[in-house]
């Protein structure tokens, strides 16, 4: 049962939230959050404490810590005002600059200058004595709070090994930029001891970071809780920011140093990151309602008083900051004097010159034998260092085993102070258990050597058994061929029994639930594996694992693989890393974790093949406690090929369509399962146009191998006319095997235009597809284009070039209504030559929605859609063309006022020949076979009529068209207007006429004809 001792009040932050449903045959759905939050602030110092509050947990917390500085400024306060001045010299803190640069020569870009490293450090004291040649612009009512810190720093005048050093760490980078969520990988690349050194890395940081820091934590008396934020503690600044001259911008006063510092020593930005309600928990800076961004020539007056702009620990530019008050100099004293990792910094020997012995040879490692050995046949080698001012000529090493000597080297050398060199010996045979292997310097310049405390180092080695593949773990072979390794000799990797799914199975397991000690590492190791002979081997397990349902406590597991027999393991590129939210299989709960179900553990796999070079290696499940939850492990198996694999594939987007008007509440993205797993969690991410990435965690009920779902995301920003949305898919099942990118880039059109029904599109007279539109949705490519005919006057068909394989090409129209009628057709003429290959099809579809979803209502392939089968078309030649019908009367009537079609062409590759389209045509009525009386005409058909008969116009443009009948005796029997004709077709009944001759009189804007009706 997990107990806290002491009264706390915490504050979670909880993320926006984005939910990703999803729809599917099996009605499987989906939830997601957003992955990685986005900052807009240029210090990411909250972030860092949230961070170091998710390794520590409450121990790591603002509220916490809070609550211990109160109680220290109250013990610091009751002090008697003697022993306070004693206590108050100036307190040195040694600093490491870490240059973490790109491979640039010194002086250019990341490598910064010395000068600029120089520069900030000047600053650096400057600011926390109160020596700032600003100090003057210190508003006169901030001036008796003004305080000098008594702290100074200094670059550290001695390396770790106790050697003369500048204080500089100069080292090439994995990344060419990095953000705050690469502290730790930072921290593992360039780290001296932060109990000694204040690290600084100096790095090219992302926008809009220019700097973050890690925050002190408490030290409360009584409680057994070591803190283990260790590689992370320091200060992160972007080269461009950091000190003056060199590779610093024009702005930079080497402020942001002074900001992130104030931070490591405990200080808050000035405005409590929240609004005139939140403090700083400094009672001499004023309350304001957030950050200055910007120099001020008045003074902003918030929360009813004058906002200390002037203040290092506001976001104001460093021209504008000048002042650290006597509040935060006593808050960072109390830092410097009890916190862990800060109070050791003060005065030691790193502020001083190292004082080297004459003759002085250390050992700084042992490479071969260490504890864990694969041969009993090994050639033993030391790493040593000259750490005197000699310079050494000649030295003897002895190695022994068991008390026993086994070698004497006289060697000859020739190390200056710091220079180093690795010792090899002859080669031995060691016993496979029972080692005790020691390795002594016995002289050094033919003299005895002046500093023995670095000159013995041992190891017990011990043979490390072997296994060949494929392979299937035994619960025997636990604390045997597999080796834990408990480095704190407190909780570890243990067996337990488990009722299962009704079955007792022995699983293995870490109980952080009860293991206080944060940040500790444990490890499993397996026996030798010879990847040379299995080149494509993969690891599998199940896990199991339910968050400790509170933000901030969360656990690390690491697969990582061993090439010296498992002495050490490289955990910063371990092809498996997981933290709480990857390793996830169970809801998280604030009970402790008891796996009962089978559905509860999840497949693990980690692919070996990067590693086969290496020959025999070991892999370590290697835990990291973080104070949360239990993590079991069970069924483990290496085989000696991949034999299972996450996998997934973005087929296609289905809404937003190619073409609409836009009216997409959601995007939806179809997914397929092409791996042999089923898998339920993902991460996915999205682009929109030049809108900044959005991130979702997704998680939700088993997709099994070959099945598919659509993913429903909230729409993102879009605009009329051409768009873009870009997918990338990442983590399928929380597998991290590296696979090639799952991604989904597609183009589309919003398109509002709507034009009156019925109309007829030509593509004549015009240079310009306007108001319709076409796009290749994969790749925004060439589609389809107008091209020029050679008869007539600017006459124009609509043609498709070429194609590539799995690329659709859309020509869509405006919107029309066709609500007042209860009919509608299409008509088109298409040609298409003999290279037409068999999967071409040309698929038209119609959308009654605007676009929002379509319905094939026409479609031919291959040998079907050439018009023309040897050679290519002429589009000269309109007997080259086929004139194709298309019943659009289900998309007719009620409702129907957003209609639109779209000529989509499939399948299509490179060596097709032109598709073209032209004289594309709507009617309202559903005719196959409409009589055409010819462009500019009318036509009165059947004549004579018994029931009904037609009066149909081809018009070139909209007109209005008067009708009126005549009968034999003169009398007027009809006299209608009819507003916006273009192709129909008028039906009249019979009926309503006596039997006889009539006149038929039609008169319009283009036209004037009278004709002979007989009705009988």
């Amino acid at each position: 049962m997990r107990n806290f001792t002491f009264q706390k009040r915490v504050c979670f932050l909880i993320p926006l939230l984005f939910f990703l449903s999803v729809s599917h045959i099996f009605s499987q759905n989906f939830f997601g959050k957003t992955f990685q939050h986005i900052h807009d602030e240029k210090c990411a110092a909250t972030h860092l404490e949230q961070m170091q509050e998710e390794q520590l947990g409450i121990y790591g917390s603002k509220e916490y810590f809070e609550s211990w500085m109160q109680g220290k400024v109250k013990e610091l306060r009751s002090k008697p005002a003697a022993q306070f001045r004693t206590e108050e010299s100036v307190k040195v803190i040694p600093v490491v600059v870490h240059v973490i640069h790109t491979g640039t020569a010194i002086g250019v870009g990341v490598n910064i200058p010395l000068s600029q490293i120089q520069s900030q450090i000047r600053t650096l004291n400057e600011d926390f004595r109160r020596t700032n040649p600003d100090i003057n612009q210190t508003p006169a009512e901030f001036q008796s709070v003004a305080a000098d810190t008594q702290i100074e720093f200094v670059l550290a005048k001695q390396d770790p090994r106790g050697l003369p050093t500048d204080g500089i760490n100069r080292v090439q980078g994995p990344k060419n930029t990095y953000d705050p969520n690469d502290a730790s990988l930072l921290g593992q690349i360039a780290l001296w001891p932060p109990e000694e050194y204040l690290n600084i890395w100096v790095v090219p940081l992302v926008s809009p970071f220019i700097g973050y820091a890690s925050f002190p934590v408490s030290n409360l008396p009584g409680l057994n809780f070591p803190a283990s934020s260790r590689e992370t503690d320091g200060v992160t600044v972007d080269y461009r920011y950091f000190g003056q001259g060199g590779s610093a911008v024009a702005g930079s006063r080497g402020r942001t140093l002074t900001h992130e510092v104030g931070h490591f020593l405990g200080l808050r930005h000035i405005w409590g990151d929240g609004d005139c309600n939140v403090d700083d928990f400094v009672n001499d800076t004023p309350n304001q309602d957030g950050p200055n961004n910007i120099c001020r020539s008045t003074p902003r007056v918030t929360c009813g008083s004058r906002d200390m702009v002037e203040n290092y620990m506001d976001y104001t530019t460093d021209i504008c900051m000048n002042l650290f008050t006597i509040g935060q100099t006593e808050r960072m004293q109390i830092v410097l004097e009890n916190s862990p990792r800060r109070a050791s910094l003060v005065n030691n020997r790193a502020t001083r010159e190292p004082i080297l012995v004459a003759n002085d040879l250390g050992i700084e490692r042992l490479i071969n034998p260490q504890n864990f050995i694969c041969d009993v046949q090994t050639v033993p080698e030391v790493q040593v260092f000259n750490a005197g001012n000699n310079r050494i000529s000649s030295a003897a090493i002895e190695i022994r085993n068991n008390g026993a000597l086994l070698q004497r080297l006289n060697l000859t050398l020739d190390l200056g102070t710091g220079d180093t060199q690795i010792v090899r010996f002859n080669p031995i045979t060691l016993n496979n258990t029972n080692n005790n292997f020691v390795v002594n310097i016995v002289e050094v310049n033919q003299t005895a050597d002046g500093n023995p405390t670095n000159n013995t180092v041992s190891s017990n080695p011990v043979l490390q058994a072997q296994i060949t593949l494929p392979y299937s773990f035994r619960m025997d072979s636990f604390g045997n061929e597999w080796v834990v390794d408990n480095p704190d000799n407190s909780l570890t990797w243990e067996k337990v029994a488990l009722n299962i799914s009704g079955t007792s199975q022995e699983v293995i397991r870490i109980q952080h639930y009860e293991y206080d000690a944060s940040g500790q590492l444990d490890f499993l190791i397996s026996p030798q594996i010879n990847l040379s002979a299995f080149p494509n081997a993969q690891l599998s397990f199940k896990m199991a694992y339910a968050p400790y349902n509170i933000q901030g406590f969360g656990d690390f597991l690491y697969v990582a693989i061993s090439t010296d027999c498992g002495n050490t393991f490289e955990i910063v590129n371990a092809p498996y890393s997981k933290d709480r939210v990857f390793l996830q299989t169970s809801e998280p709960t604030l009970n402790e974790f008891i796996p009962s179900r089978e559905d509860q553990f999840r497949r693990e796999i980690v692919n070996l093949s990067k590693f086969a070079e290496f020959g025999s290696v070991r892999l370590a499940f290697i835990s990291r406690n973080g104070f949360g939850n239990n993590i079991y492990l069970k069924d483990i198996e290496i085989f000696p090929q991949e034999t299972f694999r996450y996998d997934l594939k973005l087929t296609e987007l289905i809404k937003p369509t190619p073409i609409s008007t836009g009216n997409h509440d959601q995007e939806s993205i179809m997914l397929v399962n092409t791996g042999n797993l089923a898998i339920s969690g993902f991460v996915f991410r999205r682009s929109s146009n030049n809108a900044p990435q959005q991130s979702f965690l997704a998680r939700g009920q088993n997709l099994l191998p070959g099945d598919s779902t659509l993913i429903n995301l909230p729409r993102s920003s879009s605009s009329n006319g051409s768009n873009r949305l870009t997918y990338r898919l990442e983590f399928p099942n929380f597998d991290q095997n590296p696979r090639p990118d799952i991604n989904l880039d597609r183009y589309f059109i919003i398109n509002q235009e709507l034009i009156r029904s019925p109309w007829r599109q030509n593509f004549n007279n015009t240079f310009s597809l306007s108001p319709w539109v076409s796009i290749n949705p994969q790749t925004n490519g060439t589609s389809w284009e107008l091209s020029p005919l050679q008869t007539g006057v600017s006459q124009n068909v609509v043609r498709l070039i070429t194609g590539t394989e799995n690329n659709t090409y859309w020509l869509g129209s405006p919107m029309f209504d066709l609500t007042s009628s209860s009919q509608a057709a299409l008509f088109f003429d298409r040609a298409a030559g003999g290279t037409i290959s068999p999967g071409t099809t040309l698929r038209v579809l119609a959308s009654s929605d605007g676009g929002l979803t379509y319905q094939q209502v026409f479609s031919k392939s291959g040998s079907d859609l050439i018009t023309v089968p040897n050679g290519q078309v002429n589009p000269n030649n309109p007997s080259e063309y086929q004139r194709d019908y298309v019943n659009l009367t289900a998309f007719a009537g009620r409702n129907r006022a957003m209609v639109r079609v779209a000529f989509v062409l499939e399948g299509a590759n490179e060596n097709i020949d032109p598709v073209y389209l032209n004289n594309v045509e709507l009617f309202l009525s559903a005719n196959p076979e409409p009589v055409d009386p010819g462009l500019g005409n009318t036509r009165i058909y059947p004549n004579p009529a018994n029931g009904l008969f037609n009066i149909v116009f081809n018009l070139p443009r909209f007109e209005t068209v008067n009708i009126q009948i005549i009968s034999a005796t003169g009398a007027l029997v009809h006299d209608v207007d009819y507003p916006n004709t273009l192709n129909q077709t008028y039906t009249f009944s019979a009926e309503n006429f006596s039997k006889g001759l009539f006149v038929v009189r039609i008169t319009s804007q283009s036209i004037t004809e009278t004709r002979k009706l007989i009705l009988y």
